[in-house]
């Protein structure tokens, strides 16, 4: 079994080697099977993610989701907790959101912390980035653990909100051992299919 550091290196490389059309293509396929298979629809309250550094970019789910009039959506970005060390709150977001940087690089919504969802079980679904995940749902991030630690509560109890891993086909990697502070994605999505686990 390849060790983590050595499959997010090949998978990086893999994805900077992406040319921005062929991202953007990949991109909309991955949203599309994620529109198609009605779980957005059904969904009131979504985080999604920016992409950075050649992710998979799941941001054409705001302007291309049939929106059913009974079901009113709001859509969150990960910010990093003000409140709790290593964890991720979620601010609204919109096409009018101001945005600044946070500590990483990563561009998120600049509200004030009083605003900010802490509670992530209020969410339905959170799209999730990756850079590889196993047929099991088990994820390699970039290895600071903000998600798992975020939704750790659902190993107790697997509740919404359903996370979904969102990437590239060849983000899909071989079964791997998790640890015990891992959790897993409910469902993955790729260009090619959508698989609910």
């Amino acid at each position: 079994m390849q060790d983590q550091s050595g499959i997010r290196k090949h998978i990086q490389g893999l994805r900077q080697a992406l040319s921005l059309e062929q991202q953007q293509s990949l991109s909309q396929g991955i949203c599309q099977q994620l529109i198609d298979s009605q779980i957005i629809s059904a969904a009131k309250h979504i985080a999604i993610y920016l992409p950075v550094r050649g992710e998979a970019d799941p941001t054409s789910i705001l302007t291309n989701t049939v929106i059913d009039q009974e079901v009113s959506k709001q859509f969150y970005l990960p910010v990093l907790s003000p409140a709790k060390k290593n964890h991720l709150a979620f601010a609204k977001y919109g096409k009018d959101s101001v945005m600044k940087l946070n500590r990483f690089k990563i561009p998120e919504p600049d509200v004030p912390n009083e605003e900010l969802l802490d509670d992530p079980s209020v969410l339905d679904c959170v799209i999730t980035p990756l850079v590889g995940v196993d047929p099991q749902g088990n994820r390699i991030g970039m290895g600071g653990g903000f998600y798992d630690r975020t939704f750790a509560f659902k190993k107790a109890s697997n509740e919404k909100p359903l996370l979904i891993g969102f990437c590239y086909d060849f983000q899909m990697i071989a079964s791997q051992s998790p640890q015990d502070w891992d959790v897993p994605v409910d469902a993955i999505v790729t260009e090619s299919s959508l698989k609910l686990l």
